[in-house]
């Protein structure tokens, strides 16, 4: 069924003015007719069927009752090189991630001026659109504006990790904090140099938990998809 996205709230029986870019996929190159329905996902107001009218205008017909999440999970995840993070917001996008907080360490080797992390965001929402209608989700990935380590204290759920490739404490594997079920969880994944101490002593005053992923060090970008499979996994077995 072909999609359309908005960032807007919408109501039964309103008509929407889609913006260029879409008016000309849905009316040009999909060649859409009144007669076929188009499925309306948008950021707040829920998932809806419509037609479409004259370009580029969309009626909306009806809501639908869909699947609701049961459980927020924001990603906290470093700045690393650009294709590996544009490909891991990609799969965080189709692996469930509810909300991405990108920002900046003392290992960060991306460094982005005002301007540049504005055109950065833009970009990336795009990236997280187009994984967004690929895997068909009901939702759109929430992405904050690129911040600094001290103020992910604000980014706090009811289940606080940080990935840390130095915890050797076997209880401290991300399955002991999943398998009590949390209805919210932050997970915090630093950037290819990983964490410094005085870092990970931050972290944990805010109240993030230090939690291994494993014997093996993982790439930013792996620790990421391995993180939100896991939540998933749990998910599954606690279903």
């Amino acid at each position: 069924m072909k999609q359309v996205y908005l960032d807007q709230s919408i109501s039964v029986n309103d008509v929407i003015c889609l913006d260029t870019k879409q008016a000309h996929h849905i009316f040009d190159v999909l060649r859409t007719t009144q007669k076929e329905k188009i499925r309306i996902i948008t950021k707040n107001s829920g998932v809806f069927f419509g037609h479409v009218e004259n370009k580029p205008n969309l009626m909306i017909d009806s809501k639908v009752d869909v699947f609701k999440e049961n459980q927020s999970i924001t990603l906290c995840c470093a700045l690393i090189k650009q294709d590996k993070f544009e490909w891991m917001l990609q799969k965080a996008c189709e692996l469930g991630v509810s909300k991405i907080v990108p920002f900046v360490s003392k290992n960060t080797i991306v460094k982005l001026d005002e301007k540049k992390a504005e055109k950065k965001l833009v970009r990336w929402n795009e990236i997280l659109l187009a994984a967004t209608k690929q895997c068909n989700r009901n939702t759109l990935v929430e992405l904050e504006p690129v911040t600094s380590l001290k103020n992910l204290s604000n980014f706090k759920s009811e289940c606080n990790l940080v990935a840390y490739e130095k915890e050797s404490d076997a209880s401290k594997h991300m399955a002991h904090y999943l398998k009590d079920d949390p209805q919210s969880i932050t997970v915090c994944i630093g950037p290819e140099g990983g964490f410094e101490e005085s870092e990970i002593q931050i972290l944990n005053d805010f109240g993030y938990d230090n939690c291994s992923l494993g014997k093996n060090i993982l790439r930013a970008e792996t620790a990421a998809c391995y993180v939100l499979s896991a939540i998933e996994y749990q998910n599954h077995v606690e279903g």
